[in-house]
């Protein structure tokens, strides 16, 4: 297995693993009141010193001013203490990496990093590691401060009691669409019924295509990467499929409702009537690929985390005529299939307390302060859309309460219970985060796509899963 893997690999330096530091400083104070005296309640220090390099992660993500604004707010706060500090990056996609096995590796050479600020890592694979401390009493502060995290966090990142890492905001997603371009063919993104389900949304593609002028319908990757990911998994969950059965113990992704989803999903990349809607090389394009061409204005409909609609905004990106691509754009949750019951998780990012580091205190004034509202409120404004409050009571801010992507996502993000994604239809288990790292659904998709026949494509990638579900001790059949 992984775990015994990883605790004999060599020693992996910081550079090795993380890399690119940048940003020029910014001020910022450290929030006082009773945020940080609930954590000092808890035992945790308001005035921390460090032992050697305070040692910050923080995400490189598709969103530039995101990620320069974060690493600018590290060097501020460190700068402010005087502390020597190392501050690298690690990319926003990991499906597929060794990760875990290096961080493992870190940890064994005593040379783990005090804090990364990401949502790259499942928490699963992180407590089962034992990578994280346990970050209980700053949710905790947190929850006293801001009220109840978002749903889904209470399943997938609260294990055992234990929180693996803080919620510090979720993250923005939904299917993009160019409201003028359906406009054109009579279609409105706000009420027509073609927009809420799979069949009407390929209609709408095909509609709305025009080739000769380099502008496609159908702007949804199926490659290894981490929107890939979404759209295989969203249409198999749309079609009625899923990866376990209710226990979480059984493997069910060799079903007629999996075989009839990649059925369809397939025939839109494959059948030559649909190759006026695709984008030359789609199946190529990694987490940035759809980015671009959205910010190109070269396609009509794609899925993405709201970094795409954030960076158009911040950079105000206009479209060939001078439109401001921000007013052209609206955005649904995720269409109806078959299965006729919407099933759109949520995802979030988080500080993660590495265990074994030197200055867990040092780390938790810094998830303090980003977490206060002289930060906070900066990071919604910059990110506009893509960062979206983790905690019930931040969304009372004028920037989430205006967002014209808060309003139709936070029924999902507070929903109860919440759907949790992958392990769709059992509870989040370690054996379903594996086969997530282990991009085994996008695989499966890449070999239909190369023309293994589905059937025989979805047969090998549950079995594939039962190895992995068994790898982990559970029944797996």
């Amino acid at each position: 297995m992984a775990h015994a893997a990883g605790q004999h690999s060599p020693p992996v330096t910081r550079r090795s693993l993380f890399a690119r530091a940048g940003g020029a400083a910014i001020a910022g104070g450290l929030l006082a009141g009773p945020l940080t005296a609930g954590l000092a309640q808890a035992g945790v220090s308001a005035q921390a010193k460090i032992s050697g390099k305070f040692q910050v992660v923080t995400p490189l993500d598709f969103h530039p001013d995101h990620n320069k604004y974060i690493q600018d707010t590290v060097k501020a706060f460190v700068a402010a203490r005087g502390w020597d500090t190392d501050i690298s990056d690690i990319n926003a996609y990991q499906g597929g990496t060794d990760i875990y096995q290096r961080l493992q590796a870190q940890k064994a050479a005593g040379t783990p990093v005090d804090i990364l600020l990401t949502h790259s890592l499942d928490a699963r694979l992180e407590f089962m590691y034992d990578l994280t401390r346990d970050a209980t009493p700053v949710v905790e502060a947190f929850q006293s401060r801001f009220g109840r995290p978002y749903s889904t966090s209470t399943v997938a990142t609260l294990i055992k009691n234990k929180w693996v890492n803080a919620p510090w905001y979720t993250r923005g997603e939904g299917y993009w669409l160019r409201k003028d371009k359906f406009a054109e063919v009579g279609l409105d993104t706000a009420s027509d019924p073609i927009f809420g389900t799979w069949d009407g949304m390929l209609q709408a593609a095909r509609l709305v295509s025009r080739p000769d002028q380099k502008f496609y319908g159908w702007g949804l990757t199926v490659n290894q990467c981490g929107d890939g990911d979404y759209i295989v998994q969203d249409v198999m969950w749309q079609w009625g499929g899923a990866l376990a059965d209710p226990t979480g113990e059984i493997v069910t992704l060799y079903s007629p409702e999996t075989i009839d989803a990649m059925s369809w999903l397939s025939d839109v990349y494959l059948n030559p009537a649909n190759a006026p809607i695709l984008p030359p090389g789609v199946n190529s394009w990694n987490d940035t690929g759809n980015n671009e061409a959205w910010l190109a204005g070269s396609i009509a409909f794609t899925f993405n985390a709201a970094t795409l609609w954030a960076k158009s905004i911040l950079d105000d990106t206009r479209l060939g005529d001078g439109t401001r691509l921000d007013d052209v754009t609206d955005a649904v949750m995720a269409p109806l299939g078959p299965y006729g019951a919407r099933q759109q998780r949520v995802s979030g990012s988080g500080f993660h307390f590495m265990n074994g580091s030197k200055n867990f205190d040092a780390a938790v004034e810094l998830a303090t302060h980003f977490m206060s509202p002289e930060i906070y409120d900066p990071m919604l404004k910059i990110s506009y859309g893509y960062v979206l409050p983790a905690y019930a009571a931040q969304w009372d801010n004028p920037f989430v309460v205006e967002n014209k992507l808060a309003s139709k996502f936070k029924d999902v993000v507070f929903a109860t219970p919440p759907f949790i994604g992958l392990p769709h239809r059992g509870p989040p288990t370690d054996a379903a985060a594996a086969v997530g790292q282990q991009t085994v659904l996008t695989g499966m998709m890449g070999e239909i796509l190369a023309g293994k026949p589905v059937i025989a494509a979805v047969r090998d990638a549950h079995l594939r899963c039962v190895d992995i579900y068994q790898a982990f001790g559970l029944k797996g059949r």
